[in-house]
């Protein structure tokens, strides 16, 4: 199965679409299942479940949590995480609440926490397919994770409708939260889909920095 790990809907404080809307361009991208991942907001993710069985899919409860040095994807939660903890501080959080915890898009300036963080903390898996990032960093990502022996994941990053599915995890014979979370604990996921394109980046460059200033320089 096709699974985008990693959107963003209007519960988030960057989405620009509801839970509703995601979950049918979901179906519609021919994927098989989906994460909403807000920043430190499970809301969305909880209406997810619901809308993605009345869809046929399968719904990964998740969230992207702002630790101290970069984001952190968690899946698999019932309860928030505390935001601005250390990024070790925060996987055992997730842990503790019975999640996995991913590192986001970890060579991604300025919300990633560089790769020698994401290789050294005990992550369940690192994001190395991420439809906002570049080629580059996500291949980076990739080599990295593969030399240090962590489990891959791949998400879009959609914060429009038009970019949901635009990356993915593979998960085999998947049919439920569970199987898709033990897979990528057991390291059986693979990865497809692209990063951003140069106007993509172009645009992604002019957003972060306006949303940077905007936010006083602080990250999301």
């Amino acid at each position: 199965m096709k699974i985008d790990l990693h959107t963003h809907s209007t519960h988030s404080n960057d989405g620009t679409a509801s839970p509703a809307e995601i979950v049918r361009a979901c179906r519609k991208a021919g994927l098989d299942g989906l994460a909403i991942t807000d920043h430190n907001v499970l809301t969305a993710s909880a209406e997810a479940v619901e809308l993605g069985g009345q869809e046929g899919l399968v719904v990964v409860r998740g969230v992207e949590i702002s630790a101290a040095e970069g984001h952190v994807l968690a899946y698999g939660l019932s309860s928030p995480v505390r935001a601005g903890m250390a990024v070790e501080e925060t996987i055992d959080a997730v842990h503790s609440a019975g999640g996995i915890a991913v590192a986001a898009h970890p060579k991604r300036f300025p919300s990633g926490m560089g790769l020698a963080t994401a290789m050294r903390a005990p992550f369940d898996a690192v994001e190395v397919m991420n439809g906002g990032s570049s080629p580059r960093a996500n291949a980076s990502a990739l080599r990295a994770a593969a030399s240090a022996g962590k489990s891959k994941t791949g998400g879009s990053d959609a914060h429009r409708l038009i970019d949901v599915g635009k990356a993915w995890t593979v998960v085999e014979g998947a049919s439920s939260e569970d199987d898709v979370i033990q897979a990528i604990v057991r390291g059986s996921t693979s990865v497809g889909g692209r990063g951003r394109d140069v106007k993509e980046t172009v645009t992604y460059c002019v957003e972060t920095t306006c949303g940077w200033v905007r936010r006083g320089f602080r990250r999301l």
